[in-house]
């Protein structure tokens, strides 16, 4: 019995070490790194499998065991990977939770230039940005590239990417010019997401190849719209944060509105996020007034919060305001809502009354 066992655990073990080479690659690929580096101690044939990943993942999976560490002791860690692995390195993600800016990613990008990256991630959760190092425009292979809280400074001799796809930029600190020249000189871009970076007011995108665009919306257009005195908007979700930010923007750059009609969709489910009642703070419009606006329509609301503040909003913004309008559905709006929608008719009867006063 017992040299029957051993037979088939040899069994097994012939049949593991025996894989193909793209099968245990495969294996390794969907193992958190640091489990990859432990099968080099299976057999002789597994040794080495791990140090010619094509793909090299560092993210809260790899420092698990190490919640200890350093950062520094952290970006060691990550240079000993490098330094034994064998062969080109085409996709590298760094996306530390505990990852602050610091120097040592210099010359991790410098290891990585030489090395055939063509997908690249540096996402920085903590502290200051990244400032990013010259090296990173010799990338020439690199296809697509996602970086967070960096500081984008290209130097002038820098051409761009001419391989690149992709280009996720998110809470990066970059001019207007910059990310435009930059775009202009990767003709094969065809996907470029951008949030929260820099102020990218008046960019200019001059990228023929592209099919898909995420930006954020401005506060306001570069040209006020002086000459618009309705404006009409069907189908708004109150709690889509890219619907309300197109909204504010279109007010206030329209500062001669006379009539504000707002529609929104019919719909069973209302779930408030935060972002959207942070976009409609008061104390974020000083400066801002509707000085000829007189009526305002508003349709389909079920008396959320964002509601009650857009609402709180144009009244806090519209000295001459006569007529405001609130139509629900009162078989859809709770008790709750259709109470709050009640107050702010009244507190809007009011407001009414003392400008004709």
């Amino acid at each position: 019995m017992e040299r029957n066992m051993k037979e088939m655990r040899g069994s097994t073990s012939d049949i593991i070490s025996n894989l193909p080479q793209s099968v245990k690659e495969t294996i390794l690929v969907c193992l958190p790194i640091q489990d990859a580096v432990r099968t080099s101690v299976l057999s002789k044939k597994w040794r080495y499998i791990w140090t010619k990943l094509p793909r090299l993942v560092f993210d809260d999976n790899f420092c698990r065991e190490s919640t200890r560490k350093t950062k520094t002791e952290l970006m060691m860690t990550i240079y000993q990977v490098l330094l034994l692995h064998r062969g080109p390195i085409p996709k590298f993600i760094l996306n530390l939770s505990r990852l602050e800016s610091c120097s040592e990613i210099n010359q991790l990008i410098l290891f990585l230039s030489n090395n055939g990256i063509q997908e690249f991630a540096l996402l920085i959760r903590k502290g200051d940005p990244y400032k990013l190092p010259s090296s990173l425009f010799s990338c020439e292979q690199i296809r697509c590239l996602r970086l967070r809280s960096c500081v984008f400074k290209s130097p002038p001799e820098v051409k761009g990417f001419s391989r690149l796809l992709e280009l996720v930029l998110y809470e990066v600190v970059v001019t207007a010019d910059i990310l435009s020249s930059l775009i202009s000189s990767c003709p094969l871009l065809e996907k470029l997401s951008l949030k929260r970076s820099g102020n990218l007011d008046s960019l200019e995108i001059n990228a023929p190849n592209l099919r898909f665009l995420c930006c954020g919306v401005p506060k306001r257009l570069p040209n006020s719209l002086n000459n618009l005195k309705t404006l009409k908007l069907f189908f708004v979700c109150f709690e889509e944060v890219n619907e309300i930010s197109v909204i504010l923007c279109l007010i206030r750059s329209s500062p001669n509105l006379e009539k504000i009609t707002v529609v929104a969709p019919s719909t069973e489910t209302v779930v408030v996020i935060y972002p959207v009642l942070e976009l409609l703070e008061i104390k974020d419009w000083s400066g801002v007034s509707l000085n000829q606006l007189q009526v305002v329509q508003l349709g389909g609301l079920y008396g959320t919060r964002s509601e009650l503040k857009f609402i709180k909003l144009l009244l806090a913004i519209s000295p001459v305001l006569e007529t405001m309008f609130i139509q629900t559905d009162s078989e859809k709006v709770v008790d709750e809502g259709l109470r709050i929608l009640n107050e702010v008719t009244i507190s809007t009867l009011v407001t009414s009354s003392r400008n004709q006063i």
